[in-house]
């Protein structure tokens, strides 16, 4: 059997703690603050749709929105100016231009893929967009 000493060097405690989030109590322990976490109701992965929506509005959006539920409803010659997608399972959306966020379809794993393929397209070349807003969705989608 072979054993080899190494030198250890010992580390030094830390001299600074990270900050501390408006309203987190300060508890005491052996090593100072201990850290803690705050919980969002809406950060839950499991749930998808409205509460997993941007936060933020896309550049010169209205607050309107041209929901439809039923039939579909086809919108002609938008632009889309942003785009926004999280770690989570098939939760990709578009900004519209004079709309504002609308979700893509999100039924299939390569529908939600292609319709963000496409969407990154339009956005980066500015190209015309046809879509159809069927139940909140995007569901269709041209590109010129």
């Amino acid at each position: 059997m072979y054993f080899k000493s190494e030198k250890v060097t010992i580390m030094k405690k830390p001299v600074k703690t990270p900050p501390q989030s408006k309203g987190e109590a300060t508890s005491k322990t052996e090593g100072g603050s201990a850290p803690s976490v705050e919980i969002n109701n809406n950060e839950n992965a499991s749930q998808f749709g409205a509460d997993a929506a941007p936060m933020l509005d896309p550049p010169s959006a209205s607050s309107s929105s041209e929901e439809a539920f039923g039939a579909g409803v086809w919108n002609n010659d938008k632009r889309i100016n942003a785009l926004y997608s999280a770690n989570e399972t098939r939760n990709s959306w578009v900004g519209v231009v004079g709309v504002g966020w609308v979700k893509l379809a999100n039924t299939v794993d390569s529908a939600n893929e292609a319709f963000t393929i496409l969407a990154s397209s339009a956005k980066l070349k500015n190209s015309p967009v046809n879509y159809n807003l069927d139940g909140g969705l995007i569901t269709e989608m041209y590109v010129w």
